[in-house]
């Protein structure tokens, strides 16, 4: 069912090829005087973008004489990607917690290292001056390129002064919306009051994980997140939904006027691997049809996780030339 205006090999070496010729994986400084390059804010109706993960490298190391930010937006506009979902700022480091949990959420067991750690952490947070997260706002704008979100793990153990200094930073970024990423449903109840202050949507990240009720997985769980409360949105990773054999057509039909953005992968159903786009069981050429045919103000975001063996924009391009051939046909 899903065979539907795959790329071949062919094509995308096309892509990767078109991708070389416009960039190195370190990014190219623009000439004084040149012209940025030409940014479609929409492509058949559709605005496509790029989560920035998919333009770095797993292990890649930045120039010391440059800020990543600037190297990220020389990558966004070199992909053509005008709508972009930002991972971070780049700013100080913050303090490392001792025995933590997978990706930013608490262990299992809190040690007394991992307290007290993390307790340093939240006080770092709550000092985190704006000054930075403006600059990096001011970058975007000053580039022509649409800023929109920014990825927001919400751990279990979020204090509401920790939330709410959050939510000011995502102020200073100047987005309306963060991407849940690995935050579960145990901290909805926390998020309600503060996305109603300031006004800025959480829009909620699924993974696979269907066999754990605290986590974002199932149409069921979005479902009763999105009956919750009216500043909740759905940001569907229709690569991960499928992998946990979920309906991503059936759900975009149906939720399309609460979802923000898609975040497109192919993955394989049963939780599958990451494979190249057009190789796997995402829905992604129904997706992003529906949205064209149907004109949904939904952004269409490359979260590309199949590494491939090109540099990250190269791969990324070939990407975004996939989806522009998807709505061609």
């Amino acid at each position: 069912m899903y065979n539907t205006a795959r790329f071949s090999r062919r094509q995308f070496a096309g892509g990767l090829a078109a991708g070389a010729a416009l960039l190195t994986v370190s990014g190219p400084r623009l000439a004084a005087g040149a012209s940025r390059p030409t940014l479609l804010q929409s492509y058949k109706g559709v605005r496509l973008g790029v989560i920035t993960g998919s333009i770095v490298g797993r292990q890649e190391v930045f120039p010391a004489d440059r800020d990543p930010i600037d190297i990220l937006i020389e990558r966004c506009q070199a992909v053509q990607a005008a709508h972009v979902e930002l991972v971070s700022v780049y700013g100080p480091s913050p303090p490392a917690v001792v025995n933590g949990g997978r990706y930013g959420q608490v262990p299992d067991v809190a040690t007394p290292e991992y307290l007290a750690s993390r307790e340093v952490l939240r006080q770092w947070r709550l000092a985190e001056p704006m000054t930075r997260y403006v600059e990096v706002r001011n970058k975007f704008q000053r580039a022509g390129l649409d800023l929109f979100s920014y990825v927001w793990t919400v751990s279990d153990d979020y204090t509401t002064e920790e939330i709410d200094a959050g939510f000011r930073k995502l102020r200073a970024l100047g987005v309306k919306m963060f991407t849940t990423n690995q935050t579960r449903i145990l901290v909805a109840a926390k998020l309600m009051p503060l996305a109603q202050q300031y006004g800025i949507y959480p829009s909620w990240h699924p993974h696979d994980n269907i066999t754990d009720a605290r986590e974002i997985a199932t149409s069921k769980t979005l479902e009763r997140l999105l009956s919750y409360s009216p500043e909740f949105r759905v940001n569907l990773d229709i690569g991960h939904f499928t992998a946990g054999n979920q309906d991503a057509v059936a759900f975009l039909r149906e939720h399309h006027d609460r979802i923000t953005h898609l975040h497109i992968k192919d993955r394989k159903r049963d939780h599958g691997p990451n494979v190249q786009l057009g190789t796997g069981d995402t829905p992604i050429a129904e997706c992003v049809r529906l949205i064209r045919d149907r004109q949904w103000p939904i952004n269409v975001i490359i979260e590309r996780e199949y590494l491939g063996t090109a540099t990250p924009v190269d791969e990324t391009l070939a990407q975004m030339n996939y989806l522009k051939s998807l709505l061609d046909t």
